[in-house]
């Protein structure tokens, strides 16, 4: 416990987190996610800057950083570690779908629109994808799904509840820092 205190988490504490995040850490996992917290909040202010964010090495690179930034700029850290729940080994297929929908409705309005897919495919295909294919893909995806005005929570978990995707593979990595 003592080890803890250093830390600047009681047992409390980490047991509020555990259940926060319905379970899927365990308290190990909690303390070497509050480290990581605490080394990106650079400035000690209790929640991570979009800079500070940034400066993770395996997130620079993603196409869709900018979208994460804005996704997790200013979380505490209970926040933190329930959004990175959705990566854990233990998450369910629907925690991770659930997700996953938040990172595509980019104008957080609950639905997931043909703006919101097209700022996402432009951003993860690049230029590899012309505007004409965004356009057809975004409007294919929506007469698969059956909705033609976007897709909401539930149909968004519907159009991807294929077993094929293996969504139970969607996991981060902890390193152990002692």
């Amino acid at each position: 416990m003592g080890q803890m205190a250093s830390l600047g988490l009681t047992q409390h504490d980490v047991e509020e987190v555990i259940n926060y995040c319905d379970g899927v850490w365990n308290q190990r996992e909690v303390e070497v996610l509050y480290r990581r917290f605490r080394t990106l909040d650079r400035g000690r202010k209790g929640y991570i800057s979009g800079d500070e964010f940034l400066a993770i090495p395996e997130l620079s690179i993603n196409p869709v950083a900018s979208r994460l930034v804005r996704m997790y700029e200013s979380v505490n850290f209970k926040e933190f570690a329930k959004m990175l729940s959705a990566f854990s080994s233990k998450a369910s297929k629907d925690s991770k779908l659930h997700y996953m929908f938040l990172v595509y409705d980019v104008d957080g309005d609950g639905i997931i629109s043909r703006e919101d897919l097209h700022i996402m495919l432009r951003q993860l295909g690049g230029s590899s994808l012309g505007e004409e294919q965004m356009t057809e893909l975004v409007e294919l995806v929506l007469q698969q799904a059956k909705s033609p005005q976007g897709l909401d929570v539930a149909a968004f978990k519907t159009a991807l509840a294929d077993p094929k995707l293996a969504l139970e593979n969607m996991e981060v990595q902890i390193p152990i820092i002692d």
